[in-house]
């Protein structure tokens, strides 16, 4: 049986997590030194575009990322279906983008998130990004529990070593059931 990235968003306008919790999860770059840019990697439709435009005085250079065309249509600004390979961002963001087990294989979609990381370190200086804990698989009922892929904290850490990332933080501040990852590039 597959599971599939439009059994989780129908719609263009769906992103998993609606407008307003998707506004609280974007606080976490409030915590980043000042930055002029940034791209959205699994941006659906863009919400933190709006976001960043409501809680910064200065304009910040934002760019999309998202696999879904339907979803892309619904953006106003510079959008991407893959991550470009030539430009530079202060950020690279990668909130949600590897959360459900699409197609029911975890290890791929750890790879998944392995490839957009090892990516993105060449476009930028730091990047943000969640993923389901490990520890949030109990609390989910058993018919969905492999919806979900889910990461600890020594797979964070093992992941930033091997594609040599300095993580900066690892916490839990905006959803109980995700970590979010701030690291940077090695000698940024």
């Amino acid at each position: 049986m597959k599971y599939s990235l439009y059994d989780i968003y129908p719609e263009g306008i769906t992103n998993g997590y609606g407008k307003v919790f998707a506004n609280q999860r974007f606080r976490i770059l409030k915590r980043l030194p000042k930055f002029n840019s940034i791209l959205d990697v699994g941006s659906g439709p863009c919400y933190l575009k709006e976001w960043l435009t409501n809680n910064f005085s200065e304009s910040i250079n934002y760019e999309a990322v998202d696999i879904r065309p339907e979803t892309l249509a619904l953006c106003d600004c510079v959008k991407y279906t893959a991550i470009p390979t030539n430009k530079l961002y202060d950020v690279v963001c990668l909130f949600g983008t590897v959360t459900y087990n699409i197609d029911y294989d975890e290890n791929k979609n750890k790879q998944i998130l392995k490839e957009l990381l090892e990516q993105s370190k060449h476009i930028t200086k730091q990047i943000v990004f969640t993923v389901f804990k490990d520890s949030t698989k109990e609390r989910i009922p058993i018919k969905r529990k492999n919806n979900f892929v889910y990461f600890s904290i020594d797979e964070i850490k093992n992941l930033l070593q091997e594609l040599e990332l300095k993580l900066i933080t690892v916490e839990h501040c905006y959803d109980p059931d995700e970590y979010f990852v701030i690291c940077e590039i090695n000698n940024a």
